[in-house]
């Protein structure tokens, strides 16, 4: 099932009118869109990342979706007002005009069931292109081992766009920020050197507050029984 992941500039005190515009949509014109199965939309610092996910064949198909459906492209114009162009840095070293963020890495490799009924967090720093193989084979590395299933993590994906580094991972928990912490009182000492590892080639994209973007919009469908 591919995700969508668009992100951009963002102020927090816009929260509120933008859960009403998309409580509305969601809850008049999604269930016209059979293919949508989830939508989550959080913050980060100055930043939001607008996640969809399809039931449709690829990435592309559901690029397509939300792009030249006229339901989501007037859902697309009114969220517009309040989401901003993000203006890569200086010294990005991949491309500007891919439309939205890029997936490079995930795990496990098959379809994940039920995800209507899972729980996203989302983790935000910073990256450049040239690092991807790195980030890609230490994350191969760590996901070899029982380190996911003792996290309780069921799904991994990271996208790059524009510098800005995503990492979301999905979990049965309705709080995965219990799990993350978890995991860092555990001190298991593959999972902080995979820390350590990653830290030299991501840097935060805030290093005045953690990483974890806080949700605060979802809608998913309904799971048949």
């Amino acid at each position: 099932m591919p995700s969508t992941v668009t992100v951009g500039t963002f102020d927090s005190d816009d929260i509120a009118d933008v859960t009403k515009i998309l409580q509305e949509f969601d809850g008049e014109v999604a269930s016209e869109l059979p293919q949508l199965r989830r939508r989550q939309v959080f913050h980060y610092s100055d930043l939001y990342v607008h996640m969809q996910d399809w039931d449709v064949a690829d990435a592309a198909e559901a690029y397509r979706m939300t792009t030249t459906d006229p339901r989501c492209t007037s859902l697309n114009e009114r969220l517009a007002a309040y989401f901003g162009e993000y203006t890569a840095v200086e010294d990005w070293d991949g491309p500007i005009d891919r439309p939205a963020a890029e997936r490079f890495y995930v795990w496990p490799a098959e379809h994940l069931e039920n995800l209507e009924q899972t729980y996203s967090a989302v983790i935000v720093n910073t990256q450049r292109q040239e690092h991807i193989p790195e980030t890609s084979r230490l994350f191969a590395e760590s996901d070899a081992t029982d380190i996911p299933q003792s996290m309780g993590t069921l799904r991994r994906q990271i996208y790059l766009w524009r510098g800005i580094y995503l990492h979301i991972q999905d979990f049965a928990d309705a709080d995965p920020s219990k799990a993350i912490s978890k995991v860092w009182a555990d001190g298991d000492p593959r999972f902080l050197q995979l820390v350590d590892d990653l830290t030299q080639i991501i840097p935060p994209y805030d290093p005045n507050g953690h990483s974890l973007a806080t949700r605060f919009y979802h809608w998913a469908a309904e799971v048949s029984a």
